[in-house]
């Protein structure tokens, strides 16, 4: 245990030395602020412009609630540009430490693999969520105060959902980095596997439940109705989030 917590000091460590908290924190408040700022002003701004495009509003449109305003933004906003940047922040997990020869450094030392993999994996799940919470809870300040409140029990049910997936995203970046060593092409690899996990969640719901994105459908659900939660979507996010750290581990060892 006390090997784990050395490892997980280091990566928020460095972390911090690269302002890894400061750029991605502004980074998902700025994104938090935009979304509930373009539905507020997005009519005025296509009556401005509805005579020289040949837009026509519909007078009779209702107002969009709090719940799916805030929802925008983590659909239109996190899980596009937002998990894009995130995604880009990852690439170097594994990649750095191989290139510098810390990987070697640290493995040669008493530290299991597991517990190495596992390591990063928190670590870089808790910088993540730590600017994406400012992120959310600044969305849901703007949201509220922009539009309508909603129960603070949603946000907080959506909000640990919603880490699962972020959980799933950097176990995949892992094993990515197992296997292919130029970070860009990490970053390219897991942002176009997320993307496809994103749309196939769409899909039939049969199927689609067992994709770890579907959780994200489960934590929407909790947000803006009263579904009965999905046992199945949370499970499989986190079987396989965990066979990502069994498959790493694997690789890594041989």
């Amino acid at each position: 245990m006390s090997q784990f917590k050395a490892l997980v000091r280091i990566e928020l460590t460095e972390a911090a030395k690269e302002y890894k908290y400061v750029w991605l924190t502004i980074f998902f408040v700025l994104l938090g602020l935009t979304q509930p700022l373009i539905n507020l002003y997005m009519d005025l701004i296509l009556q401005q412009m509805g005579g020289s495009i040949g837009v026509i509003l519909d007078p009779d449109k209702p107002a969009p609630t709090a719940n799916e305003v805030f929802l925008s933004t983590i659909s239109g906003q996190f899980n596009q540009i937002g998990l894009i940047i995130l995604l880009i922040s990852f690439m170097g997990l594994i990649a750095t430490d191989r290139q510098k020869g810390m990987q070697d450094f640290i493995l040669t030392r008493p530290v299991s693999i597991h517990c190495y993999v596992s390591a990063k994996l928190i670590a870089h799940w808790f910088i993540s969520m730590f600017s994406l919470g400012f992120g959310i809870l600044t969305s849901y300040g703007c949201t509220v105060y922009l539009f309508d409140s909603f129960p603070m029990t949603k946000l907080i049910s959506f909000s640990i959902l919603y880490s699962l997936w972020i959980l799933y995203l950097i176990s995949l970046v892992i094993v990515i980095s197992m296997y292919v060593r130029h970070q860009v092409l990490i970053a390219i690899s897991a942002i176009g596997i997320s993307f496809l996990l994103l749309i196939l969640k769409n899909l039939d719901p049969v199927f689609s439940d067992w994709l770890p994105s579907s959780i994200l459908n489960v934590a929407e659900h909790q947000l803006v109705g009263s579904s009965a939660m999905s046992y199945a979507s949370i499970f499989s996010c986190l079987l396989l989030t965990f066979l990502n750290l069994m498959w790493a581990g694997k690789k890594l060892k041989n």
